[in-house]
């Protein structure tokens, strides 16, 4: 049963919080216990203590979502930039019935104060048609007499600014649901939004009394608009901005806000049918602001059970364009019920006779490389150059890629449309795929093995192996003849920091071969590749270049290193291998000025060069990108990423791996992130401060990357305590394995400061080599569910 006890006042709470205190779970198989009130932030104590005073129960599963969320919020969990002066009022309707009226948030200070009513108004919805998680949770209208009552009232509210105010919610239906919330005021004065019309359009009006529109794919999910100004507007749908209007702010309206149907200056009409799955209400948010209210929302309603919505067909169709291929290949899965449909249509959008959707039988199943076929066949050579639009009718799947093979001409650049030629089209843009379509463009993260695959376990190696950022190399061994897996690290002990060798036949199963290159305790049975002073710090980045080297076999292996005695002489050296172990450098290094932190996609067979991703400076965490002939030579051809507008101030980038297959590139970034205040060793960091992820970009020309993810991690640091969870950077681009990607990575125990805390697990500072995999091209797809 949930719990129903009597909470005494936060500060009491706080004053006793040594005392043992425990809530018990609704649901049996669950085991969450608070044993110190002071875990929890103080506004999840008070609006836990405002639940008991309206006869509600909370499970402890849901009480640590939203104590997570709230401190998500105010920047002290997942990220660490505080929006919490943002927001006026939000209810996310969490824990049973009597407890989803009551709001997590009612004022934008964390006082006492309460601006609006002191818990949400119910007017009409019922107990029966309310669950705490799934996606039946959240409150369901009827289209008839149900709505809430918020007890706020804009013109009466002074942190109400007319010209700076957003207003949310997080919806769970799909339907043409013309209803509306919000309000109006006697002068005519509005506040409110449709969240969709039958032909897609969503109509609003933020402190004005002039509507304007935004096409909704569908109302699922997350949908928010806002006055950034006196005369500018935004219309966010789930993480993106799909429109931005101009329009005068008049007043604020002098009527309650509704949510769930709309106060017309006291009439209340448009009852929605929608199943909400909460509201959120106070000032405009930045873009970088956005991103992270949406994710905190996003990774609540996960909790809760709330993004998995009741299966719907998702029908969509392509942008103009032409191809060049024999048959359409298709990468994707397929779950419970789940199908997918392929459709031709010429460039008026008339379907091509025997390429409908109708002649497409549904396909389902879990494929790379499946053929697309049509009742008379799967040949489409008769429509190379055409333009034409692809439609896919889809329903609980994934599509990851779609392809054009065999090549059955030269492309016609005269015609009309992308040119897609026999080329692997991926989602992670909107090249292909606009925004504005019924299905969800979604990030997968790779399955992180639970342990490490490589440890520093020799006495040469120390506490900590590092990733030197070279690229896992697949060839020969010069000790077995066999095919291996090449791994080149940093090793850091007591004498200082060497450069290492391993190998493994497995990707998984690694050793440490016998180089007999250096002298360490007397002793020369080691994998230690060198001491040479051209190393300082074993910092040096390897590529594999068979490719590339067949007239000169001494340089098959290259690598470029940094040196420096002071940010302003960081200097580019590069050296050459015939068998990755011997290395010679160049006599000509330095070579140029150069940060640190160097990657390299090795040779770009569509420029003609060498590809190299530097961080700009010492001092600076930018990304540059150079290119080469030779090795030797680098141009810089500007900055290519560096912390925008969407990021919070205070992050870094460090190392930029970028893995170009089927002539696209994808990107492996190492974020840093510090405290608010931009400290590098802050004084007492919280759990993000100073810690370092993985994000998942993608570009078609290596110069311009999008985000993908909506900038979340695509491999996070581990849940504290274990041995990967403050810091994660690549090693190297991902490797294929059979229909897989093997993506290594370096794990920290300890954050990205000096001195860093203890680990939290006790125990020495530490670093090791985990293993992530994921399918093959299946980083971004479409998803409908």
């Amino acid at each position: 049963m949930g719990i129903h006890k009597k909470l005494f006042t936060v500060t009491l709470l706080l004053v006793i919080s040594f005392f043992s205190y425990s809530f018990t779970s609704l649901n049996s198989e669950e085991n969450y216990s608070f044993q110190n009130i002071s875990d929890l932030d103080p506004e999840t104590a008070n609006w836990l203590e405002r639940v008991d005073s309206a006869g509600g129960s909370v499970p402890d599963s849901i009480i640590e979502a939203v104590d997570d969320y709230i401190k998500e919020i105010k920047g002290l969990k997942y990220q660490t930039v505080s929006i919490r002066n943002k927001i006026i009022r939000e209810n996310w309707f969490c824990g049973d019935f009597n407890s989803a009226f009551v709001p997590f948030f009612r004022n934008a200070d964390e006082s006492s104060a309460i601006i609006g009513a002191y818990k949400d108004i119910n007017n009409n919805y019922i107990p029966q048609d309310y669950y705490q998680t799934g996606e039946l949770s959240g409150l369901k209208g009827n289209g008839s007499d149900r709505y809430i009552g918020t007890g706020l009232t804009p013109s009466a509210v002074n942190e109400f600014q007319k010209n700076d105010v957003h207003f949310m919610i997080y919806s769970m239906s799909d339907s043409s649901d013309a209803g509306r919330m919000g309000a109006r005021g006697q002068f005519g004065n509005g506040l409110y939004f449709y969240p969709k019309y039958l032909n897609g359009n969503s109509y609003f009006n933020i402190n004005g009394t002039v509507e304007s529109s935004a096409t909704l794919p569908s109302p699922d999910g997350y949908i928010m608009f806002q006055r950034t100004s006196s005369s500018s507007l935004n219309s966010y749908y789930n993480n993106f901005l799909i429109n931005t209007v101009q329009n005068n702010s008049i007043d604020k309206p002098d009527a309650p806000l509704l949510i769930g149907a709309f106060n017309n200056n006291g009439t209340v009409s448009g009852y929605m049918k929608m199943r909400l799955g909460g509201y959120s209400i106070g000032a405009s948010l930045s873009a970088s602001q956005q991103v992270i209210h949406y994710n905190a929302v996003k990774r609540l309603m996960g909790r809760l059970g709330r993004t998995d919505q009741v299966s719907v067909t998702a029908d969509f169709k392509s942008k103009l364009f032409t191809f060049t291929g024999k048959n359409l290949i298709a990468n994707f899965k397929t779950y419970e019920g789940g199908f997918l449909q392929f459709e031709l249509q010429d460039q008026d959008g008339n379907p091509i006779p025997d390429f409908t959707i109708d002649d497409c039988p549904q396909i389902t199943g879990d494929e790379f490389t499946k053929e697309i076929s049509w009742q008379q066949g799967s040949n489409v050579a008769e429509l190379i150059n055409t333009p034409v639009y692809l439609r896919i009718r889809m329903q609980n799947a994934d599509l990851y890629s779609i392809q054009f093979k065999k090549q059955m001409g030269i492309t016609d650049s005269s015609v009309a449309g992308f040119k897609a030629g026999t080329y692997k089209q991926f989602f992670a843009d909107t090249l292909l795929f606009s925004n504005n379509i019924p299905a969800l463009r979604k990030m997968h993260s790779p399955v992180k093995e639970p342990q490490p695959v490589l440890s520093p376990e020799m006495p040469w190696e120390g506490n900590l192996l590092i990733t030197t950022y070279s690229n896992v190399a697949y060839s020969k061994s010069v000790f077995t003849g066999e095919m291996v897996y090449k791994m080149w690290l940093r090793a850091s002990a007591t004498i200082g920091k060497l450069p290492v060798y391993y190998e493994s036949v497995d990707g998984i199963n690694w050793t440490r071969p016998v180089l007999e290159s250096y002298k360490f305790e007397g002793s020369m049975e080691n994998n230690i590749i060198t001491d040479n002073p051209t190393y300082p710090g074993g910092l040096y980045t390897v590529v594999e270049d068979s490719a590339m080297s067949v007239n000169d076999s001494t340089r098959r292996y290259k690598s470029v290193y940094n040196t420096h005695t002071t940010r302003a002489n960081s200097k580019l050296n590069v050296s050459f291998s015939a068998d990755g172990l011997v290395w010679i450098p160049y006599s000509g290094n330095p070579v140029r000025h150069i940060g640190e932190d160097l990657s390299s996609s090795g040779w770009n067979p569509v420029l003609g060069k060498y590809l190299g991703y530097f961080r700009d400076s010492l001092g600076i965490r930018n990304i540059g990108r150079y290119v080469s002939d030779d090795w030797i030579n680098w141009t810089y051809t500007g900055t290519i990423l560096k912390p925008d507008v969407y990021d919070p101030k205070t992050t870094g980038y460090y190392n930029f791996e970028v893995l170009f297959k089927d002539s696209v590139y994808w990107g492996f970034l190492g974020h840093f992130q510090m405290n608010q205040f931009g400290d590098e060793s802050p004084p007492n960091p919280s759990r993000t401060d100073n810690t370092v992820f993985i994000e998942l970009l993608f570009s078609r020309d290596g110069i311009n990357f999008v985000r993908c993810g909506n900038r979340q991690p695509f491999i996070n640091y581990g849940e504290e305590g274990s041995w990967d969870d403050q810091m994660v950077y690549t090693v190297g681009v991902p490797v294929v394995r059979d229909d897989e990607f093997y993506i290594y990575y370096n794990g920290f125990n300890f954050k990205h400061m000096s001195p860093a805390p203890p680990p939290i697990g006790g125990g020495p500072n530490k670093s090791s080599i985990g293993l992530a995999k994921i399918g093959i091209d299946r980083f971004v797809s479409l998803t409908a569910f």
